[in-house]
Protein backbone atom coordinates (compact mmCIF):
# COMPACT_ATOMS: atom_id res chain seq x y z
CA UNK A 1 0.00 0.00 0.00
CA UNK A 2 1.51 3.41 -1.01
CA UNK A 3 2.85 5.59 1.75
CA UNK A 4 3.00 2.81 4.34
CA UNK A 5 5.80 0.88 5.98
CA UNK A 6 4.66 -2.52 7.16
CA UNK A 7 5.90 -3.72 10.54
CA UNK A 8 5.28 -6.98 12.42
CA UNK A 9 1.91 -5.85 13.76
CA UNK A 10 0.67 -2.80 11.85
CA UNK A 11 1.22 -0.40 8.95
CA UNK A 12 2.54 3.08 9.75
CA UNK A 13 1.71 6.03 7.52
CA UNK A 14 4.80 7.97 6.48
CA UNK A 15 4.73 11.74 6.78
CA UNK A 16 5.69 13.86 3.78
CA UNK A 17 9.17 14.45 5.22
CA UNK A 18 9.67 10.76 5.94
CA UNK A 19 8.51 9.73 2.49
CA UNK A 20 10.76 12.34 0.89
CA UNK A 21 13.71 11.10 2.96
CA UNK A 22 13.00 7.56 1.73
CA UNK A 23 12.87 8.85 -1.86
CA UNK A 24 16.19 10.66 -1.44
CA UNK A 25 17.76 7.53 0.02
CA UNK A 26 16.48 5.37 -2.83
CA UNK A 27 17.75 7.87 -5.37
CA UNK A 28 21.20 8.02 -3.75
CA UNK A 29 21.41 4.22 -3.77
CA UNK A 30 20.36 3.96 -7.41
CA UNK A 31 17.02 2.31 -6.58
CA UNK A 32 13.66 3.03 -8.19
CA UNK A 33 12.06 6.05 -6.52
CA UNK A 34 9.53 7.25 -9.12
CA UNK A 35 6.52 5.44 -7.64
CA UNK A 36 6.87 6.90 -4.10
CA UNK A 37 7.74 10.28 -5.62
CA UNK A 38 4.56 10.18 -7.68
CA UNK A 39 2.58 9.37 -4.55
CA UNK A 40 4.19 12.23 -2.65
CA UNK A 41 3.42 14.76 -5.39
CA UNK A 42 -0.17 13.50 -5.61
CA UNK A 43 -0.63 14.36 -1.91
CA UNK A 44 -0.01 17.99 -2.83
CA UNK A 45 -2.51 18.06 -5.70
CA UNK A 46 -5.21 20.08 -3.88
CA UNK A 47 -2.74 22.67 -2.57
CA UNK A 48 -1.29 22.94 -6.08
CA UNK A 49 -4.75 23.59 -7.54
CA UNK A 50 -5.21 26.48 -5.10
CA UNK A 51 -1.91 28.05 -6.19
CA UNK A 52 -2.75 27.62 -9.89
CA UNK A 53 -6.19 29.20 -9.47
CA UNK A 54 -4.58 32.23 -7.81
CA UNK A 55 -2.22 32.68 -10.75
CA UNK A 56 -5.10 32.28 -13.21
CA UNK A 57 -6.98 34.99 -11.35
CA UNK A 58 -3.99 37.32 -11.40
CA UNK A 59 -3.51 36.89 -15.16
CA UNK A 60 -7.27 36.69 -15.85
CA UNK A 61 -6.60 33.60 -17.95
CA UNK A 62 -6.93 29.86 -17.77
CA UNK A 63 -9.73 27.37 -17.24
CA UNK A 64 -10.42 24.70 -14.60
CA UNK A 65 -9.43 21.92 -17.00
CA UNK A 66 -5.96 23.48 -17.38
CA UNK A 67 -5.15 23.01 -13.70
CA UNK A 68 -4.21 19.36 -14.19
CA UNK A 69 -1.94 20.26 -17.13
CA UNK A 70 -0.03 22.83 -15.07
CA UNK A 71 0.18 20.38 -12.16
CA UNK A 72 1.62 17.66 -14.42
CA UNK A 73 4.12 20.12 -15.89
CA UNK A 74 5.28 21.11 -12.41
CA UNK A 75 5.52 17.47 -11.34
CA UNK A 76 7.70 16.71 -14.36
CA UNK A 77 9.99 19.64 -13.53
CA UNK A 78 10.21 18.52 -9.91
CA UNK A 79 11.18 14.99 -10.93
CA UNK A 80 13.67 16.20 -13.56
CA UNK A 81 15.48 18.94 -11.62
CA UNK A 82 13.72 19.67 -8.35
CA UNK A 83 15.22 16.79 -6.41
CA UNK A 84 18.72 18.06 -7.17
CA UNK A 85 17.86 21.68 -6.39
CA UNK A 86 16.07 21.12 -3.09
CA UNK A 87 18.36 21.91 -0.16
CA UNK A 88 15.91 21.80 2.73
CA UNK A 89 16.61 25.40 3.79
CA UNK A 90 14.11 28.25 3.49
CA UNK A 91 15.13 30.97 1.02
CA UNK A 92 12.90 33.60 2.66
CA UNK A 93 13.57 32.73 6.28
CA UNK A 94 17.30 31.98 6.72
CA UNK A 95 17.94 29.42 9.42
CA UNK A 96 14.50 27.85 9.02
CA UNK A 97 13.96 24.45 7.48
CA UNK A 98 12.02 24.31 4.21
CA UNK A 99 9.61 21.49 3.47
CA UNK A 100 9.60 19.67 0.13
CA UNK A 101 5.93 20.58 -0.21
CA UNK A 102 6.66 24.32 0.00
CA UNK A 103 9.47 23.87 -2.53
CA UNK A 104 7.14 21.98 -4.90
CA UNK A 105 4.38 24.59 -4.61
CA UNK A 106 6.88 27.23 -5.62
CA UNK A 107 7.61 25.19 -8.76
CA UNK A 108 3.86 24.97 -9.38
CA UNK A 109 3.51 28.73 -9.01
CA UNK A 110 6.30 29.49 -11.48
CA UNK A 111 5.01 26.88 -13.95
CA UNK A 112 1.61 28.58 -13.91
CA UNK A 113 3.12 32.06 -14.22
CA UNK A 114 5.26 30.99 -17.19
CA UNK A 115 2.24 29.44 -18.92
CA UNK A 116 -0.10 32.42 -18.61
CA UNK A 117 2.59 35.03 -19.18
CA UNK A 118 3.39 33.30 -22.46
CA UNK A 119 -0.28 33.28 -23.44
CA UNK A 120 -0.52 36.99 -22.69
CA UNK A 121 2.62 37.84 -24.69
CA UNK A 122 1.43 35.83 -27.69
CA UNK A 123 -1.72 37.95 -28.10
CA UNK A 124 -1.66 40.07 -31.24
CA UNK A 125 -3.97 43.09 -30.94
CA UNK A 126 -2.99 44.56 -34.32
CA UNK A 127 -5.55 45.38 -37.04
CA UNK A 128 -6.61 42.51 -39.28
CA UNK A 129 -7.10 44.56 -42.45
CA UNK A 130 -10.23 45.77 -44.18
CA UNK A 131 -11.25 49.21 -45.36
CA UNK A 132 -10.49 52.47 -43.56
CA UNK A 133 -13.76 52.56 -41.60
CA UNK A 134 -13.19 49.07 -40.25
CA UNK A 135 -9.66 49.95 -39.21
CA UNK A 136 -10.88 53.11 -37.51
CA UNK A 137 -13.59 51.20 -35.65
CA UNK A 138 -11.11 48.54 -34.59
CA UNK A 139 -8.73 51.26 -33.39
CA UNK A 140 -11.51 52.73 -31.28
CA UNK A 141 -12.24 49.30 -29.81
CA UNK A 142 -8.55 48.81 -29.03
CA UNK A 143 -8.45 52.23 -27.39
CA UNK A 144 -11.45 51.37 -25.23
CA UNK A 145 -9.84 48.10 -24.18
CA UNK A 146 -6.58 49.89 -23.42
CA UNK A 147 -8.40 52.46 -21.27
CA UNK A 148 -10.32 49.71 -19.46
CA UNK A 149 -7.12 47.79 -18.84
CA UNK A 150 -5.39 50.95 -17.61
CA UNK A 151 -8.23 51.69 -15.20
CA UNK A 152 -8.23 48.11 -13.95
CA UNK A 153 -4.46 48.25 -13.48
CA UNK A 154 -4.76 51.53 -11.58
CA UNK A 155 -7.45 50.11 -9.29
CA UNK A 156 -5.38 46.97 -8.76
CA UNK A 157 -2.30 49.05 -7.94
CA UNK A 158 -4.28 51.09 -5.41
CA UNK A 159 -5.68 47.93 -3.80
CA UNK A 160 -2.19 46.44 -3.68
CA UNK A 161 -0.79 49.58 -2.06
CA UNK A 162 -3.60 49.55 0.51
CA UNK A 163 -2.95 45.90 1.27
CA UNK A 164 0.79 46.24 1.82
CA UNK A 165 0.32 49.34 3.96
CA UNK A 166 -2.13 47.35 6.09
CA UNK A 167 0.27 44.41 6.24
CA UNK A 168 3.15 46.63 7.40
CA UNK A 169 0.90 47.95 10.16
CA UNK A 170 -0.02 44.38 11.07
CA UNK A 171 3.68 43.52 11.36
CA UNK A 172 4.21 46.43 13.75
CA UNK A 173 1.14 45.93 15.94
CA UNK A 174 0.58 42.15 15.75
CA UNK A 175 3.85 40.47 14.67
CA UNK A 176 2.75 36.91 15.52
CA UNK A 177 -0.37 37.18 13.38
CA UNK A 178 1.65 38.85 10.61
CA UNK A 179 4.21 36.03 10.59
CA UNK A 180 1.51 33.36 10.32
CA UNK A 181 -0.27 35.31 7.56
CA UNK A 182 3.00 35.73 5.65
CA UNK A 183 3.71 31.99 5.71
CA UNK A 184 0.17 30.99 4.78
CA UNK A 185 -0.51 33.55 2.03
CA UNK A 186 2.82 34.92 0.82
CA UNK A 187 4.90 31.75 0.82
CA UNK A 188 2.27 29.45 -0.74
CA UNK A 189 2.10 27.03 2.16
CA UNK A 190 -1.72 26.86 2.19
CA UNK A 191 -1.39 24.35 4.99
CA UNK A 192 -1.83 25.17 8.68
CA UNK A 193 0.15 22.07 9.61
CA UNK A 194 3.19 23.47 7.79
CA UNK A 195 2.69 26.94 9.30
CA UNK A 196 2.45 25.43 12.77
CA UNK A 197 5.61 23.39 12.21
CA UNK A 198 7.67 26.35 10.98
CA UNK A 199 6.46 28.65 13.77
CA UNK A 200 6.60 26.03 16.51
CA UNK A 201 2.93 26.43 17.46
CA UNK A 202 -0.15 24.21 17.40
CA UNK A 203 -2.34 23.86 14.30
CA UNK A 204 -5.21 25.44 16.24
CA UNK A 205 -3.09 28.48 17.01
CA UNK A 206 -2.14 28.72 13.34
CA UNK A 207 -5.83 28.89 12.38
CA UNK A 208 -6.45 31.52 15.04
CA UNK A 209 -3.49 33.71 14.06
CA UNK A 210 -4.35 33.66 10.36
CA UNK A 211 -8.00 34.41 11.13
CA UNK A 212 -7.09 37.31 13.42
CA UNK A 213 -4.65 38.63 10.83
CA UNK A 214 -7.39 38.68 8.21
CA UNK A 215 -9.71 40.60 10.51
CA UNK A 216 -7.01 43.16 11.38
CA UNK A 217 -6.08 43.66 7.72
CA UNK A 218 -9.71 44.35 6.75
CA UNK A 219 -10.00 46.85 9.60
CA UNK A 220 -6.79 48.64 8.63
CA UNK A 221 -7.87 48.98 5.00
CA UNK A 222 -11.27 50.38 6.03
CA UNK A 223 -9.67 52.85 8.43
CA UNK A 224 -7.22 54.01 5.75
CA UNK A 225 -10.06 54.59 3.27
CA UNK A 226 -12.11 56.51 5.84
CA UNK A 227 -9.12 58.77 6.59
CA UNK A 228 -8.55 59.35 2.88
CA UNK A 229 -12.21 60.26 2.30
CA UNK A 230 -12.20 62.57 5.31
Amino acid sequence: MPGYVRGPHMATVLTDDELFADISKRRAEGLDYKKPLGELVFRWRDASATVIRRVQGAFMRGAPDEIDEVFQDAAAKFMAKGLEQFRGVSERMPGKAASPKTFFLRIVKHAAIDRYRKQRDELDPGPRGGDEDEEREETRAEAKRAIALSQAASEQAQATEEYWAAFRRLQEEHPNEAAAWDLYHHQDMDDHTEVARVMGISVVNSYKRVSRAQAWLKLYVLEAREQENA
